[in-house]
């Protein structure tokens, strides 16, 4: 009886220290200044054009001065599936099997390229160098250059050609444009995922790989039991790139072939729906969110599947 009870609510609410509470605010003030710069553009120049995209989709905007601007709900997407448009799930096919195509010969190509360029040789630094070179040239100059190694009749591929009698108008061709573009896309972007896998390989510790030899493992196995699971993470993230990237390509395939011949992508189609001819940039937005969802689609699972298999160093 002599003795004073706790009261119950400071056992449920523990009693806070103004002293850290005070250093708490001193570092969340500058902090939260030095971010709403980023937040901010990240703001006007992400997600409010993402919210533009979305509500043009529900209109009949054509960016036509003086043409009067309906809503349509979702008649652009309804439109977009139907036979009446003629060129969605073409060119739906057409994108899944560029993606399909770029993801797995660039990784495989790529993965093959760095065990080979992490070895010791002589001028290995500059081969380094050189096989980033095509992701530093850019868009535009990687394509004429194909272009005009793939002229026909007078370029150096259609010389070649030319020993074995044989001819091909390359990227004017029906069966030849898609791979020759898949091809070009691909050595463009090896180079750089290349050396994703490189910096992965050259943080792996050497004390795995001579605990390895001891037990008597040779290169392949090296690779397989070593390398292989401790480069899960550049791998989740180079295969993801490729497959983003690729899914919403056209900027290559413009310069190439401006989607004529088989290679008419969503991204080549939003494009051309929306700015070549009359245009219908209402309906070219539906595309545009679209792809957008497909994108999710691919993308989410395919990073929860690769992200299981992830290992730590």
């Amino acid at each position: 009886m002599g003795q004073t009870e706790t009261p119950a609510r400071w056992l449920q609410t523990p009693r806070r220290r103004p002293a850290a509470r005070g250093w708490r605010s001193s570092y969340a003030r500058p902090g939260a200044a030095a971010m709403s710069p980023g937040i901010i553009a990240y703001l006007l120049f992400s997600l409010v054009p993402a919210l533009g995209t979305f509500v043009i989709s529900m209109t009949n905007y054509s960016g036509i001065p003086g043409l009067p601007v309906r809503f349509v709900g979702l008649g652009n997407f309804a439109s977009m599936v139907s036979s009446a448009a003629g060129g969605f799930l073409p060119s739906l096919e057409i994108t899944m099997t560029f993606a399909v195509s770029v993801t797995l010969v660039q990784n495989v190509a790529a993965l093959g390229l760095a065990v080979l360029l992490r070895n010791r040789f002589p001028l290995v630094g500059l081969m380094r160098a050189l096989i980033f070179l095509p992701a530093a040239l850019g868009v535009t100059i990687n394509g004429i250059l194909w272009l005009l190694i793939f002229t026909p009749n007078q370029g150096p591929a259609a010389s070649v050609l030319a020993v074995f009698h044989r001819s091909s108008a390359f990227f004017g061709s029906p069966s030849a444009a898609l791979p020759l573009v898949i091809f070009v896309q691909i050595w463009a972007n090896v180079g750089f995922t290349t050396l994703i896998y490189l910096a992965s390989m050259d943080n792996i510790p050497e004390d795995y790989y001579d605990a390895a030899r001891l037990d008597g493992a040779g290169r392949w196995h090296l690779f397989r039991g070593v390398t292989y699971p401790l480069i899960s993470t550049a791998m989740t993230v180079s295969i993801l790139l490729a497959a983003v990237g690729s899914m919403n390509v056209y900027d290559i395939i413009y310069v190439l072939t401006g989607g004529v011949n088989n290679t008419m992508t969503l991204g080549m189609y939003m494009f051309n729906t929306s700015f070549v001819g009359s245009g219908d940039l209402g309906l070219g937005a539906a595309v545009s969110v679209m792809m957008f969802v497909l994108t999710l689609v691919v993308a989410l699972p395919l990073q929860w599947i690769l992200r299981r298999r992830e290992v730590s160093v």
